[in-house]
């Protein structure tokens, strides 16, 4: 640790430099060599720093993942006041920001969910974030499309599924950003066009 560099920050930012640092080392070295330990020691602050903040090494990648959904937010909530009034419009909101998104936090965040996926500790809160952009779509759609609540919610999940695998492929490489977003778009729309309210 190199305690002659760290400086005090407001409890907000300290956090803030934690999850970056961490970011960091995912990028580096993958999850495998994230713990808080050497999240501190990046950081240039003690281990105890570290445990304050986040507890567990599933807390630390609890709060990556909740990071990156509040960015998710930020950005569909942005796009959507500005308009989305057509099942094709809104389609294209949540398709580019939830392709965006993925794209801005980069690969490593693929990384943080396949952790986060990896451990029963965090599992509950994994399905909260689905949970979350289940209810995100709902809303969303619910004056555009005229279909039962369950069944509707069963197909926001495929949709879901759908958004993660393109994202995970446009930040793979195998497809651009473009294709990523021009397909999801489609296929929300085509899932979701013959139900619209005439």
């Amino acid at each position: 640790m190199n305690e002659g560099v760290t400086k005090r920050l407001a409890k907000a930012d300290r956090r803030l430099q934690l999850l970056e640092t961490a970011r960091a080392i995912i990028a580096d070295e993958g999850t495998d060599g994230l713990t808080l330990g050497h999240v501190a020691e990046r950081a240039g602050v003690s281990k105890p720093i570290a445990y304050e903040h986040f507890g567990t090494r599933a807390g630390l990648l609890v709060a990556l993942c909740d990071q990156y959904n509040d960015r998710q937010l930020a950005a569909q909530a942005r796009v959507l006041e500005a308009g989305g009034d057509t099942v094709e419009a809104v389609s294209q909101i949540f398709a580019s920001s939830y392709v965006g998104c993925v794209l801005d936090m980069g690969p490593e965040m693929g990384a943080t969910f396949a952790a986060l996926a990896a451990t029963e500790e965090t599992a509950a809160f994994r399905q909260v974030l689905r949970d979350g952009y289940v209810e995100r779509y709902r809303k969303a759609f619910v004056g555009l499309i005229d279909m039962a609540p369950a069944d509707a919610d069963v197909l926001y999940k495929g949709l879901l599924g759908a958004a993660e695998a393109l994202a995970q492929d446009a930040v793979a490489g195998r497809v651009s950003r473009e294709e990523a977003v021009r397909a999801l778009t489609r296929i929300f729309a085509m899932t979701l066009k013959p139900y619209e309210r005439r």
